[in-house]
């Protein structure tokens, strides 16, 4: 009997996959929430960000004081042999402020 335990628990530690590297949703979103937040406190430094708005898949509006900044999440291509979270950058379109 512990034989075929042991060979059970080995078949689901051989059976990991990249999928399950990746983090949780959850995770993942804070993570990109973190990065377009840092990426527009950059862009328009003269006001502190009100609001973020989820507008779609991987796209988001930013609201600092009098400006709008459109960010988006572009998926980076994973490393070859590396598994792990998300890896992505932040592309801001240009800021409208009124």
């Amino acid at each position: 009997m512990p034989i075929r335990a042991l060979a059970l628990a080995a078949t689901m530690l051989c059976g990991a996959s990249a999928a399950h590297a990746a983090l949780a949703p959850n995770f993942q979103r804070a993570n990109e929430l973190t990065a377009i937040i840092g990426a527009v406190a950059e862009a328009v430094p003269q006001y502190p960000i009100d609001k973020i708005i989820h507008q779609g898949r991987d796209r988001y509006a930013v609201i600092a004081g009098k400006c709008t900044v459109i960010a988006r999440i572009v998926a980076l291509p994973p490393k070859p042999g590396l598994v792990g979270p998300k890896q992505f950058k932040v592309e801001l379109e240009r800021p409208r402020c009124d």
